[in-house]
C-alpha cells in the first residue's frame, strides 16, 4: 500500500510539472516555437535574419517600383518676352543633382509661343494667354539620367510634351502676397497659381522657376 501511494505521489507531482509550461530557456520545440512567435508579433525579428532596413527595400523591389540610389530636384523654369498680346521665350525641365544642392545633369528645352487667346476668368491678370510646346532639345542628359529618373522624360514624354498647350496668366500679388504664373486646368476649367514668378511690363520679360521637389535618380 505504502509502495502504491508513493507511486501515485510521483505521478501527480509529475503531472504538475509538465502542466506550469515549459521555460523560455529549455531549449523544447514548445518554447522555441513560442519565443518565435513573439518575436514574429513584436517585429523585433525578421524572417531569415533580415534587418528591418533591409526587408523594407526588399519589399519595395519586390512591388517593382524603381530603385533609385541618389536624390535630386526637379523642376520647370522658363524665360519670355511677353506683352498684353505676344508670348515667346522658352521653358525648360529640369533636374539638378545632389539633392538640389549640384549641377544640371537633365535639361530639356522648348520654344513656347502664342497660339491663342486664354480661356477667360483669370481674375486679376495683367496679360493671358494660350502657348504651345514646339522644337525639343535635349541640352543636358548625364548618362541618360533624363529618362531614367523621376522627371521621367523619356523620348515619348518629350514627344508628348511637344506640340501641346497649355494657358498662363500673370499676377501681381496673388492672394495680397506674391507675384504669381497663372495656370488654366484644362480638366477643372479653372485657374489657379503655378509658382512664383516675376515680369518687368516696361521690359516686358518674365520668368520663372518652379521647383516640383526631390527626385530620384
Amino acid at each position: 500500500m505504502h509502495a502504491s501511494f508513493s507511486l501515485c505521489l510521483a505521478l501527480a507531482l509529475a503531472c504538475s510539472d509538465g502542466g506550469s509550461g515549459a521555460s523560455p530557456d529549455d531549449g523544447s520545440p514548445v518554447a522555441a516555437a513560442g519565443a518565435a512567435g513573439v518575436a514574429g508579433a513584436g517585429g523585433s525579428a525578421q524572417s531569415g535574419g533580415m534587418p528591418p532596413a533591409a526587408a523594407g527595400a526588399g519589399g519595395s523591389a519586390g512591388t517593382g517600383a524603381p530603385a533609385f540610389a541618389q536624390v535630386g530636384v526637379c523642376g520647370q523654369r522658363g524665360q519670355s518676352p511677353v506683352t498684353v498680346s505676344s508670348f515667346e521665350g522658352y521653358e525648360e525641365y529640369y533636374l539638378i543633382g545632389e539633392d538640389g544642392f549640384g549641377k544640371d545633369i537633365c535639361v530639356v528645352h522648348f520654344d513656347v509661343s502664342r497660339v491663342g487667346a486664354a480661356p477667360p476668368g483669370c481674375d486679376g491678370c495683367a496679360w493671358s494667354h494660350r502657348v504651345a510646346y514646339r522644337n525639343p532639345e535635349v541640352l543636358t542628359d548625364v548618362d541618360g539620367v533624363c529618362a531614367m529618373s523621376e522627371l521621367g522624360m523619356s523620348a515619348s514624354k518629350i514627344a508628348e510634351v511637344d506640340g501641346s498647350e497649355v494657358a498662363y496668366g500673370y499676377v501681381y500679388e496673388y492672394a495680397g502676397h506674391v507675384s504669381v504664373l497663372m495656370k488654366y486646368d484644362e480638366a477643372a476649367g479653372t485657374w489657379g497659381p503655378n509658382g512664383n514668378a516675376s515680369w518687368d511690363e516696361q521690359r516686358g520679360m518674365l520668368r520663372f522657376d518652379r521647383r516640383n521637389g526631390f527626385c530620384g535618380y
